[in-house]
């Protein structure tokens, strides 16, 4: 996903040996954003069958954290970049929607996976101590979830376009993350595991966010496929058609197994 495509316009007001050393960064960032990208999205499947807690699972999981990361903030540079870039072109909401709509899309799902993400550490690093999730940055991150899911919304219906589908279609991840990270700082100890089903889910939702980057750009360039019309938005929400309900799933499994080894009946 060429996620610094439109810096190139501003660099245009420059000179040329400016421009070309530019590129040249221009190119490295996009490597290590597209590398990133495909490490992560390795790495994320080996804590998934890997034993609990072993070593594969944690080293694997620092490696799809770390490259969560880096995908993560370069999205929302990448948004942030797009929106300068058509302001500096002239180029208005009212006249282009769908341009500010998909910039409006990269950075929501940039900072919800981010948030996801981060969640799924500090659920982890707190768990012996829940009192100390509760920061405040983490709930600043929490809010931000939440804010990301409203300005989707707000977007998505003020200014409509073919993105509007999909802005509505995942705005409650945003909701959703927030919430839940908000009940569990305020009350970490009001649930048996809680940390630990905060931190699958967690995990799991950036794998989501991952697969639908992947789908929707990567595997889009590597096999040539397009699909037009209203299936159009089928990439977008297939991950999360598939992924929610596992993660349901998942946890319902994880709550059972924990209440039986503590003799708590079903």
């Amino acid at each position: 996903m060429n996620v610094f495509n439109l810096v190139f316009d501003a660099l245009l007001l420059f000179d040329a040996p400016l421009l070309f050393d530019a590129l040249l960064l221009f190119d490295a960032l996009l490597l290590v954003h597209v590398v990133a990208g495909f490490i992560g999205l390795t790495a994320f499947w080996i804590p998934v069958f890997a034993r609990k807690g072993g070593r594969a699972h944690v080293r694997a999981g620092r490696v799809y954290a770390s490259c969560a990361y880096v995908v993560t903030l370069s999205a929302v540079a990448a948004a942030a970049g797009r929106i300068v870039s058509y302001r500096v072109q002239g180029i208005g909401v009212a006249e282009r929607p769908e341009l500010y709509g998909f910039a409006v899309l990269l950075g929501y799902l940039g900072v919800v996976t981010f948030v996801m993400v981060r969640q799924g550490l500090r659920v982890l690093a707190t768990r012996r101590a829940p009192e100390k999730l509760r920061t405040p940055v983490h709930e600043a991150l929490a809010w931000a979830s939440i804010s990301g899911s409203v300005i989707a919304v707000g977007f998505g219906m003020a200014a409509w376009s073919e993105v509007s589908p999909v802005l509505l279609g995942m705005s409650p991840i945003g909701l959703f993350t927030g919430r839940r990270m908000l009940r569990l700082m305020r009350d970490p100890g009001g649930r048996r595991m809680g940390w630990f089903y905060s931190h699958l889910a967690s995990m799991l939702g950036g794998g989501i966010a991952f697969h639908t980057a992947f789908i929707v750009f990567g595997a889009r360039r590597l096999w040539a496929w397009e699909i037009d019309g209203p299936l159009a938005i089928l990439p977008w929400i297939l991950p999360t058609v598939v992924g929610v309900p596992a993660i349901v799933v998942w946890t319902r499994r994880y709550r059972r197994k924990f209440e039986r080894r503590a003799g708590v009946r079903v």
